[in-house]
């Protein structure tokens, strides 16, 4: 649990790829879940404002706690690859919170109907942030997902293939 909590450390590219892979099965069930319920999220409420905000609610909440644990994951991959947090973290994570937030309180975006259903299409500018956090997230993903971390110990740690170096040579 300590890869999705803790701050502090490092970890290998398996070990955030297994993060990776844990938190894009959890998204996409989080995914399945809003889509079967929020047409019925506000149960005994007479207002269609009223279910707009509570699923609006539930997809903040989500999106903060995936967030979080994501955080996690690629401080310690930075650490791993003897870099500070501070600014490459915000770099990573900042255009895809912007992204989330501007999806869930629908900023940037129009209704438009098609074939009865009333659906939200990005604008410009909700356009050039999805392309953005496309494009630093290709990036977050080669950096910290294929480029190997320090060897040995730097200021974060003890290098996290060290315990399984010493098993193998044994």
């Amino acid at each position: 649990m300590d890869l999705f909590t803790s701050f502090s450390g490092r970890i290998s590219r398996k070990g955030f790829w297994l993060g990776f892979l844990a938190l894009v099965a959890v998204a996409v069930v989080a995914g399945v879940v809003m889509l079967q319920i929020s047409p019925v999220a506000a149960v005994g409420m007479n207002s269609a404002a009223s279910d707009s905000i509570m699923v609006m609610l539930v997809q903040l909440a989500v999106a903060a706690a995936i967030t979080y644990f994501w955080s996690a994951i690629v401080v310690k991959r930075l650490h791993d690859r003897g870099k500070s947090a501070m600014p490459w973290a915000i770099v990573f994570i900042a255009p895809g919170v912007l992204m989330q937030v501007m999806s869930i309180f629908k900023i940037g975006y129009s209704a438009e109907e098609l074939a009865g259903t009333q659906i939200m299409i990005p604008g410009i500018g909700a356009t050039v942030v999805t392309l953005v956090t496309v494009a630093v997230g290709l990036w977050m993903i080669v950096e910290l997902g294929f480029l190997k971390g320090m060897p040995g110990n730097n200021a974060y740690g003890p290098s996290p293939l060290s315990h399984t170096q010493a098993t193998q040579a044994v």
